[in-house]
């Protein structure tokens, strides 16, 4: 197996070599990112992907310029060409392939001039040709010539090890990162069932002529004492239950809410009918707006037991560390971030 590692060779690399570089400038990879947060956010904040202190895209972008790029290495401005153009196609791709297996964006560029996406932007493209260059003219000469010092034996080991670390690792995050878009997708559904909601409710109160002041707060009080007992509820749950009911209920509420808008338009457009439909339109849209009353309190008491669970969850791993480390990611079609999923989810 040693001679197979070592004599296998792939585009000039040994197999040795290859595993060897991926491990070391993942995790040099993941040293700059730490660095970079701490300079621009002032936290110290494991801004990988993974759990551990690697950052698997470095790792595959420099194996990918070592390939490449290495039969250019003479000419500074075909490194440096080349150091724009493959570590961004790799960032798009790895990007775009995020995106589509959890529905969300863990970074996003849409704020910088002449990006492709959200997932590229021109200002970090340049960057990484400087970093390509840096990396290949004064970093790797020495990470190769120690890799070399290190006996293939000891090595294959070290590495056998570090990567199996690595795989219970990467299988742990996937499924981290499923929960938390399964998690980002109910709160993303709860936020529009509740916007709906609201707005159902003000056409109610605006078709309503009703005094049920004193009928209203009788009937919240009894919401609220649902709310808590649905919450109580929610709590016995597990996280994949709770997050199932939550949708379940947010259906109902937009049911809810697009059935009494089309009854308060409806009521509205048919004022001519008023003397005749005056007891019953009132008595239909009080229920309703009652119901959607519950439904709101629900709803609410939901979300809020959903978000208190990723509190709960240790910050160094799993969901609330990817959220430590990704707080401006995107969730969803309609790329909302936390901060705007929190200000939906907030009761008016």
């Amino acid at each position: 197996m040693l001679s197979f590692f070592v004599d296998t060779t792939v585009c000039g690399f040994s197999l040795y070599q290859v595993f060897a570089y991926f491990l070391i400038y993942s995790c040099l990879g993941w040293c700059l990112e730490v660095i970079y947060a701490a300079v621009t956010t002032g936290q110290l904040i494991n801004r990988g992907f993974l759990n551990g202190p690697v950052c698997p895209i470095y790792g595959f972008g420099m194996v990918i310029v070592l390939f490449a790029l290495t039969p250019l290495s003479h000419s500074l401005l075909l490194l440096y060409l080349g150091g724009v153009l493959l570590p961004s196609a790799l960032e798009l791709v790895g990007g775009w392939a995020l995106y589509k297996l959890y529905h969300t964006r863990w970074w996003d560029y849409s704020d910088y001039p002449f990006n492709i996406g959200g997932y590229i932007c021109l200002e970090f493209s340049l960057l990484w040709g400087v970093g390509t260059l840096i990396v290949m003219k004064l970093v790797h000469p020495i990470i190769a010539d120690t890799v070399a010092l290190i006996p293939p034996l000891v090595g294959l080991i070290l590495m056998f090890l570090l990567y199996a670390i690595y795989a219970a690792d990467t299988i742990a995050t996937a499924f981290a990162a499923s929960d938390l878009a399964r998690d980002l997708d109910a709160l993303e559904k709860v936020a529009d069932s509740m916007h709906a909601v609201s707005d159902a409710m003000t056409e109610l109160l605006g078709t309503n002529a009703m005094a049920m002041d004193q009928k209203m707060d009788e009937s919240r009080l009894q919401f609220k004492l649902a709310a808590a007992e649905a919450r109580d509820n929610a709590a016995k749950l597990n996280a994949r239950e709770a997050a199932a009911a939550m949708r379940a209920k947010a259906d109902e509420a937009m049911e809810a809410a697009k059935r009494a808008s089309q009854d308060a338009k409806l009521n509205a457009s048919e004022a001519a009918n008023a003397v005749k439909l005056a007891a019953k339109g009132r008595a239909e849209r009080t229920a309703e707006l009652f119901r959607l009353e519950q439904l709101a309190e629900e709803l609410q008491a939901r979300s809020e037991e959903l978000r208190s669970r990723t509190q709960r969850t240790t910050p160094h791993f799993g969901k609330r560390r990817m959220l430590r480390a990704f707080p401006k990611l995107k969730h969803g079609a309609q790329n909302r971030s936390l901060d705007t999923l929190r200000e939906q989810l907030k009761r008016k």
